[in-house]
């Protein structure tokens, strides 16, 4: 996955700490889905500097997509899968139609626990890399 970024300073070991603009889900145009994220995200992040890029240039980097495919898959499918388990393995088990509910709605929120913990691992671990892998060509 590739994004645009601007350096913003050179760090010791051939790194780059750079900005990127976080782009929202409705694309480039927030303010005409209602959901009130039309509001720029920036976030901070070290990328390798393989190009050589200068603080104040506009850059591509690219990011691991298997990392972001695989935490994707999580987020969304670890909590319906902890439902359906749950509700497998509870009406198999004997349990009536309203407990094998409850016990499926238990499960997810188990499953919605288990993403969140998970994210706020990746946020400290930072598992994530990045690499400067060119000049943007509209600057």
């Amino acid at each position: 996955m590739t994004q645009n970024a601007i350096v913003d300073k050179l760090l010791s070991g051939g790194l780059a700490r750079v900005k990127v603009e976080r782009l929202s889900a409705c694309g480039k145009s927030c303010a005409s889905c209602g959901t009130g994220c039309a509001d720029k995200h920036v976030i901070t992040v070290e990328a390798e500097n393989t190009i050589g890029a200068k603080p104040g240039d506009r850059v591509v980097i690219e990011s691991s997509t298997k990392g972001v495919l695989g935490a994707a898959l999580l987020v969304y499918i670890l909590p319906i899968l902890c439902f359906l388990a749950a509700y497998i393995l509870s009406a198999l088990g004997g349990v009536g139609d309203a407990g094998s509910i409850l016990i499926s709605i238990a499960a997810f929120c188990v499953g919605v626990a288990a993403v969140v913990l998970f994210n706020r691992f990746v946020r400290r671990d930072r598992d994530l890399r990045y690499t400067v892998i060119g000049l943007c060509s509209d600057t």
